[in-house]
């Protein structure tokens, strides 16, 4: 028995021997490439703990080694590749190594007009963002620009879902002609920042100046943004899903009195003016009390309409790899806001509340034809779904209503059910009414995009030669469907004898409506191009050719001329010269063809030449100042072109249908556009200075920019023509000019603080100024009421000089023309011109306009171990915006208009003493002036007295992360997974208070800008 129990134990020990047998002469072979596919000859492999064990890959990329152990780690290395580690657990012949392509600093690829240039050699206005810097839960990229970016203004008015985003200018205003935004470029292509997911951005970059943006010729005036998509690498799958939910809220509402607080200041309002008292103490009292709800209501309209929050999420899921062949990237987005509003669930079954959803599908695939041919296919598609309620396309019809009814104008609903109608003709709804009973209205659009390219390496001709080729199909459909009713509305009159109701039907209700409307449009774009990259010892030379044709046709062009495809044609060209990475040289040129203009005048040049000087690689200045590591001098000049007008082909007299004869009896033809002769291009003359400096082992980074921008020929229709010379319309001219001029840059340090600590500071900033040199209008008769010499978009009014202290001031003042009966408490005009007559004369260019000449941002990150921190400053100033509307002109529409309760606030507002028994409220500094039960054209008009500072601070972001990594998660399959809590629009330091600054022009009649507490979840497989 006992010698069977040995064998039994020898045979087991055996067995369990044989897999350690096995695990110690493991072997390991396959393929080393790059991430592009592209495979590695020559590539050194060896293992880590037994260096002599290795050898390198053959010509094919190639290799095998043998006699390895579990456990132990194989290296990969090659000049130029980054360092790469892999660890061996078992047999395995069929390795897919892929290594990373390693640049020092001023080797980095920069994104560039049609191209990438080393980062040293730029000598333009290039602004390179950071991709992780826009990867935060946003509705669109537009909104993260503003305060991260340097160079961008930008303003978000609106916080409505699918509303809210960004106007933007790169260096801010510079033309008042029809086009003064920036091209946005997609992968080459004109594309939509503000339906781009960020997780699917490889790049952004912002061309700023002329040398950086001739190249697109007509459509680079304004500045350019370039966005290139992420692409497959070589090397196994690689997937990422991104999942967050958000919670949002206002932040800030306007607040608005109750019917007490109401009815008394409305009687205030009408003594005022010697009229009687609007509301008698019985009124009073049963607004009070709200026993009688039907006819004294006391209605808070923002809690009706409103919910405290609603939740949004936003998901991704991306998939990509590949190999020596092929490439591939995957992506799938969805994006889900709801709004605010508070619908009442029991009288629909379907939605009438504001929704914005967004699909995003993205294919990007790198095929190699050869090892110097390569063909890519890119297809985008997103679908936008929005939803409405039946009365107007948004929910401007809602807060307009919510802004002008009362709480004592009309109950909710009557206590029988009816709905109560309100205004001057009593045909006006309540809010609650348009949510809820109007029916919906829905919208969706489909935007499907095709790129399919192809790229030719020609080193066999000659070293650093390459073609490429660009076919893009763009379409967009849009389908609006609405179904629309309108309910029996009822208007109050007295009640009858025996207290019941008495309502008197003003609406018959309409049965639900259905209509459809459908739209469409498609763009054929193609380019074609050659680049040239080569060094010749100390000299480093680049060359680019480009050639585009763009066909554009819309479903909306219904007439004759308009349905003719919008065209254009273009050819531009760079050469780039630097020696010894210290002198650099570069010039651009484009030559643009537009439709716009009459044969022999439709083509535009537009050349512009750069310059840059590194003088930190002499060694002698190295040894001068060892603390700094680049100091870069660039400066450039050129023009760009642009051709956007409000009308097509201008030049062209055309004849059409009229009436004919004395009387217009008959019929006949006659001209219905004058031509316009002689049109040439807009064009943008732009220089730019800029410094890039380096110091203290690079820790420290800063650019700045000064830039000048003057627009000359800027397109306008003629207003000086007398109408004697009997034009049936005004011809266009290039008669307008104007400047720009300002500086932006960015600083930032960054510090290692220990093995496990990091962090970083940054500062950007943006100042863009403008002034009309030459403005086509009719003759002025003082020099301040014209345009020219003043900011475009600039602030004008009256000059206020504070409130008429009593009759014997009125007296003694220039008399204020616009309303019968000026008294004290009413404010008080400067007379500009001296005739002794306040008036429409004596308006003048105040300070500044609503859209800010300055903006800046501050972050902060640090990082410990596996947590982050970050947060993100944003700031605007030179911003000024009138105070208005219903809100701050109490009663100007009598029971129409809703009242801040600021105004009741006795200390804010200017009172006769006959009506308060105290003479201290009579106080001629008030906010607010003399009260009026109807509109009082002398206190409701622009003046200083109404024009506000809205500058602010604002705390943007702040996001708090976990980065986890370890056996569990990848016992899952989990590579690594980052947890964060993300908040936005935490905080405002301003001078507004009411509104958010940014909104602060619309005086409670716009939807809230929200704060949005964010919980996000980055798994990677």
């Amino acid at each position: 028995m006992n010698r069977i129990l040995t064998i039994i134990f020898v045979c087991l020990t055996l067995l369990w021997q044989i897999p350690l047998f096995a695990q110690s002469n493991l072997t390991a072979s396959g393929l080393v490439m790059s991430e592009n596919g592209t495979v590695l000859s020559d590539v050194s492999v060896s293992v880590k703990e037994n260096p002599n064990n290795g050898g390198a890959t053959d010509p094919d990329g190639r290799f095998k080694i043998t006699n390895l152990e579990k456990g132990q780690t194989l290296v990969f290395s090659l000049v130029g590749f980054e360092k790469l580690e892999v660890p061996i657990e078992k047999t395995d012949e069929r390795m897919r190594i892929v290594l990373t392509e390693t640049f020092i600093e001023m080797e980095e690829a920069i994104v560039v007009g049609h191209s990438t240039q080393r980062k040293i050699s730029v000598t333009g206005a290039i602004t390179n963002v950071k991709v992780d810097e826009l990867k935060v839960p946003s509705t669109s990229i537009a909104n993260m620009l503003g305060g991260r970016v340097p160079g961008v203004v930008s303003v978000l008015r609106s916080g409505e879902p699918g509303q809210d985003l960004s106007q933007f200018w790169i260096r801010g205003i510079s033309t008042f002609g029809a086009g003064s935004s920036a091209l946005v470029l997609v992968d080459g292509v004109e594309g939509n920042i503000n339906t781009l997911d960020p997780e699917d951005i490889a790049s952004f970059t912002i061309l700023r100046d002329a040398s950086a943006t001739a190249v697109y010729g007509v459509r680079g005036a304004n500045g350019v943004v370039l966005v290139t998509t992420k692409r497959g690498t070589a090397g196994k799958l690689a997937v990422s899903v991104k999942s967050n939910v958000g919670i949002s809220y206002s932040p800030r509402m306007p607040n608005y009195i109750d019917a007490n607080r109401y009815a008394s200041l409305a009687n205030e309002a009408a003594l005022s003016r010697g009229l009687d008292p609007i509301y008698n103490d019985v009124d009073i009292e049963l607004f009070k009390s709200g026993i009688d709800p039907d006819l004294h209501p006391n209605v808070n309209w923002r809690d009706v309409l409103l919910r405290d929050y609603t939740w949004n999420q936003q998901s991704h899921f991306s998939a990509s790899g590949g190999g020596q062949v092929a490439r591939y990237y995957m992506s799938l987005g969805l994006l889900n806001k709801d709004a605010l509003l508070k619908q009442d669930a029991g009288i629909n079954k379907y939605d009438t509340n504001i929704g914005y959803k967004q699909y995003n599908f993205r294919a990007n695939i790198d095929i190699n034809l050869s090892p110097t041919s390569i063909l890519t296919l890119g297809m985008e598609n997103v679908v936008v779904n929005q939803n409405f309620p039946g009365f107007g396309n948004d929910s401007q019809a809602l807060w307009d209503a919510q802004a002008n009814i009362t709480p004592v104008t009309v109950p909710v609903v009557f206590s029988n059910g009816l709905l109560p109608a309100y205004g001057n003709n009593n045909d006006q709804i309540n809010p609650y009414v348009l949510l809820n009973h109007t029916g919906f209205r829905k919208y969706s659009r489909n935007t499907n995009n095709l790129n399919l390219g192809f790229q030719q390496d020609l080193k066999i001709i000659t070293e650093g030669l390459s073609f490429n080729a660009l076919f893009n199909m763009n379409t967009n459909s849009e389908a609006s469907s609405a179904r629309t009713k309108t309910p029996a509305l009822y208007y109050a009159r007295p009640r009858k004898r025996n207290g019941e109701l008495n309502l008197e039907k003003i609406r018959d209700a309409s049965d639900p409506v259905y209509s459809v409307a459908t739209d469409n449009d498609r763009k054929y774009y193609f380019e074609a191009r050659t680049n040239y990259q080569r060094t010749f010892g100390d000299h480093y030379v680049t060359g680019l050719t480009h050639f585009y044709v763009e066909d554009y046709i819309s479903s909306l062009n219904k007439t004759d001329l308009t349905a003719i495809p919008k065209r254009y044609i273009g050819l531009s060209g760079r050469a780039t010269y630097s020696f010894r990475n210290t002198y650099f040289l570069e010039g651009n040129i484009g030559y643009t063809g537009s439709e716009a203009f009459e044969r022999g005048k439709r083509f535009g040049v537009f050349p512009a030449v750069s310059v840059g000087w590194v003088p930190t690689n002499y060694h002698g200045v190295k040894e001068i100042v060892p603390f700094l590591d680049m100091l870069k001098i660039r400066g450039s000049y050129g023009s760009v072109g642009n051709d956007r007008m409000n009308t097509r082909f201008p030049y062209l007299t055309l004849m059409g249908p009229s009436g004919s004869g004395l009387w217009n009896s008959g019929s006949g033809y006659t001209e219905t556009q004058v031509g316009s002769s002689n049109l040439r291009w807009e064009t943008a003359t732009k220089s730019n200075f800029g410094l890039d400096v380096n110091f203290l082992n690079n820790k420290f980074e800063m650019t700045v920019d000064f830039f000048k921008d003057v627009r000359s020929g800027i397109y306008q229709q003629r207003a000086s023509i007398p109408d004697e010379m009997g034009l049936v319309t005004l011809p266009f001219a290039n008669v307008g000019k104007m400047k720009s001029w300002g500086i932006d840059g960015f600083v930032s340090y960054r510090q290692t603080l220990s093995s496990d600590a990091s962090m970083m500071l940054r500062a950007n900033f943006t100042q863009s100024k403008n002034e009309i040199l030459e403005f086509e209008e009719s003759i002025v008769r003082f020099p301040y009421m014209s345009s020219t010499g003043y900011q475009w978009g600039i602030n004008r009014g009256l000059i206020a000089l504070g409130l008429f202290e009593d009759e014997e001031e009125i007296q003694n003042s220039p008399r204020q023309t616009w309303e019968g009966e000026v008294l004290p408490g009413d404010i008080k005009y400067k007379d500009i011109n001296g005739d002794g007559v306040i008036d429409d004369f004596d308006v003048v260019p105040l300070e500044y306009s609503n859209v800010p000449q300055i903006q800046y941002g501050l972050a902060a990150e640090f990082n410990w171990k596996k947590w982050s921190i970050s947060g993100l400053f944003e700031g605007v100033s030179r911003v000024k915006y009138f105070s208005g509307g219903n809100g701050f002109f109490p009663f100007s529409g009598k029971e129409i208009g809703n009242v801040l309760d600021i105004v009741a606030d006795q200390s804010n507002r200017w009172t006769s003493s006959l009506i308060s028994g105290d003479p201290s409220t009579e106080n001629p500094n008030a906010q607010f002036p003399r009260l009026s039960y109807g509109g009082n054209s002398n206190n409701n008009r622009a003046s200083t007295h109404w024009l506000n500072d809205g500058s602010y601070l604002r705390l943007a972001n702040v996001q708090l992360s976990y980065r986890a990594e370890g056996a569990f998660l990848q016992r899952l399959g989990i590579s690594s997974g980052t947890f964060s809590i993300v908040g936005d629009n935490l905080h405002v330091w301003d001078k507004v208070k009411i509104f958010d600054p940014a909104q602060a022009s619309s005086s409670g009649a716009a939807y809230p800008r929200q704060s949005v507490y964010t919980m996000q979840v980055i798994l990677k497989f």
